[in-house]
């Protein structure tokens, strides 16, 4: 009975071995990084519809200086840090899924290097441009500018019952 016997040097056992722990270890942290950039992005939502729920709340007082044009400012700043998490969110998952995708015997680097994530980042103006950030900031902007006029003007909402009864 012949047995085999396998000479390595040095190379060849770093190819074999199994990295598979510490790439799952790194996909856990990126997942966790997603999760909380995505919360983060339900958070500003909320606070979002708060701060203009409050300044229609002010504009609803008697005698206020309160304009309509008060809601687009507000309304830009919360699309433009919506769309900003959005952008780091999919940046990340794109870095997911590029570590995902590698072989279990390639040597897991836990640095997350900024030219890997600018790389896998997409522009902001085409992340304003998405229909979720767009639809969702312009509908709730446009809703309360809507609602701030027919508060202000009882005439307006005297028409708006008459057509609704």
């Amino acid at each position: 009975m012949s047995q085999l016997i396998k000479i390595s040097f040095g190379n060849d056992l770093e190819e074999m071995q199994d990295y598979s722990s510490e790439r799952i270890a790194l996909l856990n942290i990126l997942q966790g990084i997603i999760s909380r950039l995505a919360n983060s992005k339900t958070a500003l939502k909320v606070a979002g519809v708060t701060v203009l729920s409050a300044l229609l709340a002010f504009s609803a007082v008697e005698g206020s200086i309160f304009e309509w044009y008060w809601f687009i400012p507000v309304s830009g700043i919360f699309m433009y840090f919506h769309a900003y998490f959005l952008q780091q969110e999919r940046a990340f998952v794109k870095l997911y899924n590029i570590e995902a995708a590698k072989n279990k015997n390639t040597p897991v680097d836990f640095a997350i290097d900024t030219k890997k994530l600018r790389s896998a980042t997409e522009g902001i103006f085409s992340v304003l441009m998405r229909k979720t950030v767009l639809g969702f900031h312009l509908s709730l902007c446009v809703g309360f500018i809507v609602i701030s006029y027919l508060s202000r003007n009882k005439g307006a909402v005297d028409l708006c019952l008459r057509m609704y009864a």
